[in-house]
């Protein structure tokens, strides 16, 4: 539930409009994070990197309970994202974990939660993501490295060296007081 303290939620977008909503919430006075990540687009006479959103028609705005209703006004939002009738509201060191992720300019891939099969809590322990704690998902030969974004039911795909993660121990894994089956530090 939202209160009178800012809290980051997550905006559902018209589809293809992540960048023109970020405008405009922007200039309506939001603070607005809208990861985004590089990608090499092909056409018949040339290549070029590009910035696409990370989570298609998803951005995050930190907001108070009282700015609900007006946030909804801003064009190119379509919905907030809510369970149960609950605004779902996403931790500020979540949002800061996925920029942390962005800045280091690895291969990313996003998916489901619900397709996602879990293995082993690791921690990354050396390289520009050392100390990330999230779950090894344990059908891929590669070290894939999930990191749930709870409130939306995502979960980022790190590809990262099996070599550079360790397994963590049951002493050190946090308690858990919700019904998620991680959560990521």
């Amino acid at each position: 539930m939202l209160s009178s303290e800012p809290q980051w939620v997550a905006l559902y977008t018209n589809p293809r409009a992540e960048k023109k909503a970020e405008q405009n919430l922007k200039d309506a006075g939001y603070e607005v994070y809208l990861p985004l990540r590089k990608e090499l687009h092909s056409w018949s006479d040339r290549k070029k990197w590009v910035e696409v959103p990370l989570l298609k028609s998803y951005i995050f705005a930190k907001i108070t309970a009282r700015q609900v209703v007006p946030i909804m006004n801003v064009p190119n939002v379509s919905f907030i994202i809510k369970f149960k009738d609950t605004i779902a509201t996403i931790p500020e060191s979540e949002i800061q974990m996925m920029k942390d992720f962005i800045a280091a300019e690895i291969n990313i891939q996003v998916q489901t939660t619900e397709k996602l099969k879990y293995g082993s809590r690791v921690r990354i322990h050396s390289g520009p993501l050392a100390g990330k704690v999230g779950m090894l998902v344990s059908d891929c030969e590669d070290g894939n490295f999930a990191v749930e974004i709870s409130g939306i039911s995502m979960a980022m795909i790190v590809y990262i060296d099996r070599e550079l993660m360790e397994v963590v121990s049951d002493e050190e894994q946090p308690v858990v007081h919700r019904k998620k089956k991680y959560t990521i530090r």
